[in-house]
């Protein structure tokens, strides 16, 4: 069966070639509206060729275009001008890298020539693209990318995703995911934070950057953690050798991750997993933490910031279910449970000890 780039390839190819007909227009919108995954992939393969118009040209024939194509060196990065697809409202084009490639009408001819305009297509890789994804203070955001998989970015996230044949790299920059990765044996997953990586096949887990540690969360299947470069360097079906820097990470378990350190792997309770993702419900939950710690990860959803003055009161463990953007609601009810005041001063709302007092 063709993939979904290889379909969303053929209609960008028949696309460019001229205005589509009633019932390719028809057929197409048909296509488009069956998955959801087709709409990204019509438009990344339409701002390929977008892009063509603006990059170098190569020398000779139609006839050794694709050859020419293959061989042919990135010489420069520049943003891409807005696909026409994307302009019609087809659907927004994520940010990528491009590589420089042959005039546009060498490289159609020379395409046409190697049977992808015809039938048994086999489509040609014209670059393999890195994609980018953030997600806003307070924002929760999900994302579907080409090879099934889904991306739950937390609030202030950015990550990287390129599909290879070979593998799905991705790079979690900042920030928080939870990853639901399709399963896919002949490509593993593997998701890369500062110098740690998981890699998997076909499971779900959450991935924290902290700025000494990265935190793993496991909910489904199994997956590895270790050094990026040692398991990047695995083929789809090796197995890590029994090293203690790589470990294995099941279903409910819990791993810490620290530069020059082996993995730390612990059992995890499904409740305080659970709490432990409650952003992915726009939520933050707490079961004894101490309210410096809550402070710190409420803080993370919002512009405004808590700010407390007493290191006692910082120290007092706090217990409940919050909105992640209600501020206000959060430090009242912190207040009233730990006999404080919460004061808005500017930009900040300062717990302080003492009588509690409506925000207002």
């Amino acid at each position: 069966m063709e993939t979904i780039s290889e379909l969303a390839a053929r209609w960008a190819v028949r696309a460019d070639a001229g205005a589509l007909g009633p019932d390719e227009e028809r057929e197409l919108e048909t296509w488009l509206a069956a998955d959801s995954r087709h709409r990204g992939a019509y438009v990344r393969a339409r701002a390929q060729w977008v892009d063509l118009d603006r990059l170098a040209a190569l020398q000779g024939s139609a006839s050794s275009a694709a050859e020419s194509s293959r061989v042919a060196q990135p010489v420069a990065e520049e943003p891409a001008p807005e696909p026409a697809a994307a302009r019609a409202g087809v659907g927004a084009r994520p940010e990528a890298r491009r590589a420089t490639l042959p005039r546009r009408q060498l490289l159609v001819a020379g395409i046409a020539a190697m049977g992808v305009l015809g039938g048994g297509l086999s489509w040609l890789i014209l670059r393999e693209a890195q994609e980018r994804y953030t997600s806003g203070i307070g924002e929760v955001r999900r994302i579907a990318i080409e090879d099934g998989s889904t991306l739950l970015l937390n609030t202030a996230s950015e990550v990287t995703v390129r599909l290879t044949t070979q593998q799905r790299d991705i790079r979690l920059v900042r920030g928080e995911a939870l990853f639901e990765v399709a399963h896919d044996k002949s490509r593993p997953f593997i998701v890369h934070a500062n110098d740690a990586a998981v890699r998997a096949v076909g499971t779900a887990f959450a991935v924290r950057l902290d700025a000494a540690q990265v935190d793993v969360t496991v909910t489904e299947g199994v997956v590895e953690v270790g050094d990026s470069k040692t398991l990047s360097g695995l083929g789809p079906t090796t197995a890590p050798a029994s090293r203690p820097d790589v470990k294995r990470v099941a279903a409910h378990e819990h791993a810490v991750i620290a530069r020059s350190r082996a993995p730390d792997v612990e059992p995890i309770a499904p409740a305080k997993a659970d709490r432990q993702l409650a952003w992915r419900e726009g939520m933050v939950s707490f079961d004894g933490e101490s309210l410096q710690t809550a402070v710190a990860e409420i803080n993370r959803h919002n512009r405004r910031q808590i700010v407390i003055d007493d290191p006692t009161l910082a120290a007092m463990p706090i217990v409940g279910v919050f909105r992640a953007i209600d501020l206000e609601g959060f430090s009242a009810a912190a207040a009233a449970a730990l006999k404080a005041r919460a004061i808005p001063d500017g930009d900040v709302i300062r717990l302080q000890p003492g009588p509690s007092k409506t925000l207002n």
